[in-house]
């Protein structure tokens, strides 16, 4: 199912280009807006006790929109691993059909009173035919931080109502935009990620404090991570790639 959004200003950094969280966003509401076409949506979930909460998300950008660009977002259900999560793929082109990016995805069924796992509805597993495409962008798993990766930035945020979702824990989205804080200036106002890949242990809820680190891996790749103050429990982890600076980046 194909999706269209505008790119408005207040999605755009330096540039007038669109921010990656501002991408993610785009992508959750396709993902939001197909599942209840289905019927399988969020209040669908909720009249049977059920959400659903993103588990981890893989993407390839290639290039950036710009303000007032209109983007289309192809998504479509991919098949079930297991009993417990869901696959679900994207991609997002632009006003000219350009390529942006490609993004692969993992969803949970959860039970909403208890904050537990749930198994997944039965009409989910019917959702993709046998031989859908699957993107493949989940298939490597995230690889530990290696104890001598050095530490390149921190802070510690406390969670804000204006980051609580209908789920009562903060959106996905927001992880990001805190991981980006921690990024070195010069990296931030540089080029955009190639790749990015995130995955969500642990919701944060309001009352919470976060620390963020950020850590460099190797030229041009970063690890992030989100931890819950004080007891340290990890609530996110990310790698992210980008493209050299250079005239042609996508900054």
């Amino acid at each position: 199912m194909i999706y269209r959004f505008p790119i408005t200003a207040a999605q755009c950094l330096t540039g007038l280009k669109a921010s990656l969280p501002a991408l993610t966003d785009l992508l959750q509401e396709a993902a939001g807006l197909h599942a209840d076409a289905l019927g399988v949506g969020l209040q669908t979930l909720r009249d049977a006790g059920l959400t659903w909460m993103l588990g981890r998300l893989a993407l390839r950008l290639h290039a950036l929109p710009a303000w007032k660009d209109e983007v289309c977002v192809d998504t479509w259900p991919s098949g079930v691993r297991g009993r417990l999560i869901a696959e679900r793929q994207f991609r997002m082109t632009g006003p000219t059909g350009d390529s942006l990016l490609e993004a692969s995805s993992e969803w949970l069924c959860v039970d909403f009173a208890a904050q537990k796992l749930a198994r997944l509805p039965e009409a989910v597993h019917a959702l993709a035919r046998p031989g859908t495409l699957n993107l493949g962008l989940c298939a490597e798993r995230p690889h530990p931080i290696p104890s001598d990766a050095p530490l390149l930035g921190e802070a510690i945020f406390p969670v804000r109502r204006a980051e609580i979702d209908a789920n009562l824990h903060v959106n996905n989205g927001h992880y990001t935009r805190w991981m980006f804080e921690t990024l070195p200036e010069a990296r931030f106002f540089g080029s955009a990620p190639v790749a990015f890949d995130i995955e969500y242990k642990q919701a944060a809820r309001l009352g919470d404090t976060v620390r963020v680190r950020t850590y460099g891996l190797a030229p041009n790749r970063y690890a992030h991570t989100v931890t819950r103050e004080p007891d340290g429990l990890l609530l996110a982890r990310a790698t992210a790639t980008y493209a050299p600076p250079s005239p042609q980046s996508l900054s």
